[in-house]
C-alpha cells in the first residue's frame, strides 16, 4: 500500500472511496471460507459519507467462530446467498479505492466470492488503502488493532465486530488520517487508474439485503483489551498481516483446532517460515504478558488465560514466566509448580514423532517430572509433545480433533525441573 505513495500534480477531481469490512466464517477462503456479512460505506473525496449499505449472507455451511461475529444461524437462514448481492456490491465497488483496515484480508475473500460465480473482479491489493498500514504510515509506534486505532484517533466503535459498525470506524478512522495529506493526495495517480478498470455486468436479482439482529455482535472483554495494547513487528513485512488475524482468534482467549490449522494456511499463503512463525508466537505471548502487567500485577484468572494462549500457540507457561520477571525487574514471583515448570503433576502426556533420542529417554524424563506418559491420545490428554508440531501423524490429527494442545520437544524440555533444563 505504501507504494501508492508517489508525487503528483493533476488537480483534484470528483475522487471517491468504498470503505468496507467483512465477517467470514474462517481465516482463508482457501480452505472453502466464506463472508457471511459485509459492510460497505461510500466516502467522497474529502472523507465524508455518502452512503452506507451492509447485508448478511447465507453462506451454506456452518458459521465458524460465532464468538467473535456473534451471527447466528437463525440470523441467516433467510438472508441473500453472495450470488444474489454481488450485482448490488460490484455496482458500490466500481470505480472507487476500496480502503480496509487489513484490507487484503477482506479483498481475498471478495475475489474468491467472485470467483465462485466465475467471473474475476479488479479488486487489486496494490491498489487500495490499508488503515493499519497508514496509522503506521503516519504515526511510528502505532498500535495494530482497528480498536486500538481508533481509541487513539478518539474514535468509538459501538458493535464490535460487526460489518458495519468496524466499516463506520474504518471510514472514520481513514477521514481522519486524509487530513494529514495535500489535496490532491499521492495516491491519486493509482486512483485514476482504479476508476477506469472494467467490471463484470452481473445480472440484478432484486434481492433486498438482510441486515443482523440487535442481538448479534462479538464480545469486548479484558483479553481483547490487551491484544489491542499490542505494540507492531516490523519484520517480516508480513507480520502485521499474520498478527491481527491471532488478535482477532484470541481477543476471547479462545483457540480451536480448526482456527489453528487455518492459521498455518494463512501463514503459508503469506509466506511466512516455520521458523519465523514460531519466533512470532514467542514474541506474542512475551508482548501479552508484558502488556498484562501494566498495572504491576497480574490475577490468578489472567495468569489462567495466559498459559491457555501460550499453550495454544505451541509456546509454555515458562514463556509467560520469563517475561512477566523480565518486565517486572524481577519482582514477580514465579508460580510453584509441583512435578514441571508450566503443567501441574500428574498431567498426562503422549509423543510423537521421530525424535534424536530414544523415546525411552523422554517417557523416562516425563515420568521424573511428575508426568503421567500414555500410548495413545484420549479425551482427557493433557499434552502432547511431537517432534514437528505441524505433524500429520495419527497422535497429532487425534489431538486437533480434541483440542488437545501439541507442544514441541524444545518447549518441553524447558518444562521439566531445573537439573534437566541445565544438563541439556
Amino acid at each position: 500500500m505504501i507504494g501508492l505513495f508517489q508525487s503528483v500534480s493533476k488537480p483534484e477531481e470528483a475522487r471517491m472511496y468504498a470503505v468496507i469490512d467483512t465477517e467470514t466464517t474462517g481465516l482463508s477462503p482457501s480452505h472453502r471460507h466464506r463472508v457471511i456479512e459485509i459492510a460497505v460505506v461510500l466516502l467522497d473525496a474529502r472523507g465524508q459519507v455518502e452512503r452506507e449499505w451492509v447485508t448478511l449472507l447465507n453462506p451454506q455451511r456452518d458459521l465458524g467462530p460465532q464468538h467473535i461475529h456473534g451471527i447466528l444461524t437463525a440470523d441467516v437462514l433467510a438472508a441473500p446467498e453472495f450470488g444474489d448481492i454481488a450485482a448490488q456490491l460490484a455496482e458500490l465497488l466500481a470505480g472507487r479505492m476500496v480502503v480496509g483496515h487489513n484490507v487484503e484480508f477482506d479483498l481475498g475473500f471478495l475475489r474468491a466470492e467472485f470467483a465462485r460465480l466465475g467471473v474475476v473482479v479488479p479488486l487489486i491489493t496494490e491498489r487500495s488503502m490499508c488503515t493499519m498500514a497508514l496509522a503506521g504510515y503516519l504515526y511510528p509506534g502505532a498500535k495494530r488493532t482497528l480498536g486500538a486505532c481508533c481509541a487513539a484517533a478518539g474514535i468509538s466503535i459501538e458493535g464490535w465486530h460487526s460489518a458495519l459498525a468496524d466499516t463506520r470506524a474504518t471510514a472514520e478512522l481513514f477521514g481522519s488520517y486524509l487530513q494529514a495529506f495535500p489535496s490532491p493526495p499521492p495516491w491519486q495517480w493509482a486512483y485514476e487508474e482504479v476508476r477506469q478498470l472494467p467490471w463484470p455486468v452481473l445480472p440484478r436479482t432484486g434481492v433486498a439485503p438482510t441486515v443482523r439482529p440487535v442481538h448479534a455482535g462479538g464480545r469486548h472483554g479484558w483479553m481483547s483489551r490487551l491484544v489491542d495494547q499490542l505494540p507492531r513487528v516490523p519484520e517480516p513485512p508480513q507480520a502485521d498481516s499474520y498478527l491481527v488475524l491471532l488478535d482477532t482468534i484470541l481477543a476471547n482467549r479462545e483457540i480451536t483446532a480448526a482456527d489453528a490449522d487455518q492459521l498455518v494456511q494463512v501463514a503459508t499463503e503469506l509466506g511466512l517460515t516455520r521458523s519465523q512463525v514460531e519466533s512470532l508466537h514467542r514474541w506474542y505471548v512475551a508482548a501479552l504478558a508484558t502488556a498484562s502487567y501494566a498495572d504491576g500485577t497480574v490475577t490468578a484468572d489472567q495468569r489462567k488465560d495466559l498459559d491457555q494462549v501460550a499453550v495454544m500457540l505451541g509456546r509454555g507457561a515458562a514463556d509467560v514466566d520469563d517475561a512477566l520477571v523480565r518486565v517486572s525487574g524481577g519482582a514477580y514471583v514465579v508460580p510453584d509448580r509441583p512435578g514441571a515448570r508450566g503443567f501441574p503433576a500428574g498431567s498426562t502426556l503422549v509423543f510423537t514423532g521421530d525424535m534424536v533420542e530414544a523415546r525411552e529417554v523422554w517417557w523416562d524424563r516425563a515420568v521424573a517430572a511428575g508426568f503421567v506418559p500414555q500410548e495413545a491420545v484420549r479425551p482427557e490428554t493433557t499434552f502432547v509433545v511431537a517432534a514437528d508440531v505441524d505433524s500429520l501423524s495419527v497422535k497429532a490429527r487425534a489431538a486437533r480433533e480434541l483440542g488437545v494442545p501439541i507442544i514441541s520437544t524444545d518447549d518441553f524440555r524447558r518444562l521439566l525441573p531445573a537439573p534437566e533444563r541445565k544438563a541439556g
